[in-house]
């Protein structure tokens, strides 16, 4: 009966991407966005058996972990409705006589989590909505978490496209044919949902920033980043210096893009400084002290293999800098392939890193100068990455969970990587006729 179900939502999906005029407003043909979202369900699919057969702990894998608990939200929907719709509005919802449902989860509550937010609760709450249509059948979950990973990144290519507009096959290969990025997008994880809010609220910024008035694309941006906030805050913390650029630079007709992205980043910079003096119980520093220590405690319950022990972090800017180097060495080119070779999933992370230095290499051999406009995306791109890969590399020492955090960020790596290749030097090349052919 479940795989009934599950193919039954699977074709009425792919029959959505076919018929609906939504899936026709992005610059792609029908067949391709419904190819790639195959692609997604095939990764999501797999990143299921893996963690079914090769990681066989049930409790401690993300993509079942939110799904078993949201089981007991659900639940509540015939038991008591009331009580259901406490627990997804969070409106009252720690009250004693919930206690029996909270004991039966495993991960509403995170231990010691003083400074962060907890969003495990956002994913629990999500899956347990998805349930009302879904019946519990868990593919069907993972279809819908692939749709919302598809429609997040339809939305990040419409918002490139005039950036890219001579470079559009190589757009959509950084947006939708990184494995890593399609592998982890897929699953019921935080990335499928964070890649939804975080195309659209991209989408709606470069939107509003052409026209002040609009007050539909002010609406998503507030809606979208206060989503981020409580799916992974710290993407949206690495999101805002860019973006912020690129805007006060787009409203003064792209002059001195550097000074201004300069200035806007020491901003924030000072503020972190600021906010740190003020409360520095709650500052980022604390918390991501407290972030490292942790992931070393679940290292150790784990026995992960997969650690990679770096500096000692501690609650100063002096610390933190000092962490700055060897994190962004990690980010950037861990993993090596020794570092995957008694896991398959970190081998191939270390595979694609190795096309990843031929991406760097090619952007040496082919760079040319961007001009003002693409320069001050490539330093929102360069920005983004940046310090997504600093916030991961300094704080994360397994090796397979730094793989995972790193991931909103690949594809903007490798669009300022495309934005400064010769387009001559680039088409006059074999690979320029390979693209071509494996792009729709």
């Amino acid at each position: 009966m479940e795989a009934l179900v599950s193919i039954s939502w699977l074709i009425l999906i792919g029959l959505a991407i076919w018929k609906l005029p939504f899936f026709t407003k992005f610059g792609l043909q029908r067949k391709t966005v419904l190819i790639v979202y195959l692609l997604h369900v095939l990764a999501g699919v797999s990143l299921s058996l893996i963690y079914t057969y090769i990681y066989p702990q049930r409790n401690l894998a993300d993509t079942y972990k939110y799904y078993d608990d949201s089981v007991h939200i659900y639940n509540l929907l015939w038991d008591s409705p009331a009580d259901f719709v406490r627990m997804i509005t969070g409106y009252h919802c720690d009250n004693i006589h919930l206690r029996p449902v909270y004991d039966k989860m495993f991960n509403w509550y995170v231990l010691n989590n003083k400074y962060l937010y907890n969003d495990n609760r956002t994913m629990i709450r999500i899956n347990a909505l998805m349930m009302i249509f879904s019946g519990g059948c868990y593919y069907v979950h993972v279809f819908f978490f692939c749709m919302m990973s598809l429609i997040g990144k339809l939305f990040l290519f419409k918002a490139f496209q005039n950036v890219f507009k001579e470079k559009k096959n190589l757009l959509f290969i950084a947006v939708f044919l990184i494995p890593s990025v399609i592998f982890w997008s897929s699953g019921i994880l935080k990335e499928g949902f964070l890649f939804l809010l975080m195309g659209v609220f991209i989408w709606s910024f470069e939107r509003w920033s052409d026209n002040l008035k609009s007050v539909k694309h002010l609406s998503l941006i507030l809606l979208t980043l206060f989503g981020l906030f409580f799916v992974k805050f710290y993407v949206a913390i690495a999101l805002l210096p860019g973006l912020i650029s690129v805007f006060w630079i787009k409203q003064k007709e792209y002059r001195k893009p550097f000074l201004k992205t300069a200035v806007v980043h020491l901003c924030f910079v000072a503020a972190a400084v600021a906010f740190h003096i003020i409360s520095p119980f709650h500052s980022f520093l604390n918390g991501l002290q407290w972030q490292k220590k942790s992931f070393y405690g679940l290292a150790e319950t784990m026995h992960s293999g997969s650690v990679v022990h770096t500096m000692e972090l501690q609650d100063n800017f002096f610390s933190f800098f000092s962490n700055v180097p060897e994190g962004l060495f990690n980010a950037f080119f861990r993993p090596f392939i020794w570092d995957g070779l008694h896991s398959p999933v970190i081998l191939a992370a270390a595979l694609e890193n190795i096309l990843f230095l031929l991406v760097f290499f090619l952007t040496i051999k082919w760079f040319k100068k961007a001009d003002a406009k693409n320069t001050a995306y490539v330093f929102f791109f360069s920005s983004f990455t940046l310090i997504l890969f600093t916030l991961s590399g300094v704080v994360t020492p397994i090796i397979g969970t730094l793989v995972r955090y790193k991931i909103p960020a690949i594809s903007f790596m490798l669009m300022a990587c495309v934005l400064l290749w010769d387009k001559e030097k680039y088409e006059n090349t074999r690979f320029h006729k390979f693209i071509n052919r494996i792009v729709l």
